[in-house]
């Protein structure tokens, strides 16, 4: 019973050993991620050469602006849709007795299937 207490101490050790190096992991990908939303926002900083309020602005219309763009966008595709139904509806159907009188037939018997 004695060689299970041991193994059941070493791999205590080790998960010891897994837990700290997963906290020291943790800290680092935290100080990563940091970093890089601090350089993302110098980046945006630099795109739109303003800080502070004036960027928030400057975001926020452009979002609004993007917004209107996809609302007119989608207005503008629901018109075009509405406007091929309706012109779709009345064409064909109509039009092809009066331009050809009967149906087309490439024998000269009104009745092909009759001998």
């Amino acid at each position: 019973m004695g060689l299970y207490l041991e193994k059941i101490e070493e791999n205590e050790k080790k998960i010891k050993k897994l837990k700290a190096s997963i906290e020291t992991s943790k800290a680092k990908l935290k100080k990563l991620v940091d970093e890089n939303a601090h350089l993302s926002y110098l980046e945006i900083k630099a795109e739109y050469n303003c800080e502070g309020r004036e960027l928030l602005e400057v975001l926020a219309r452009e979002r609004e602006q993007s917004a209107k763009l996809k609302a007119d966008d989608l207005a503008n595709l629901d018109n075009d849709v509405t406007a091929y139904t309706a012109d779709d509806n009345s064409s064909d159907t109509d039009k092809s007795d009066d331009e050809f009188g009967q149906q087309m037939s490439f024998t000269d018997k009104s009745n092909p299937f009759e001998d």
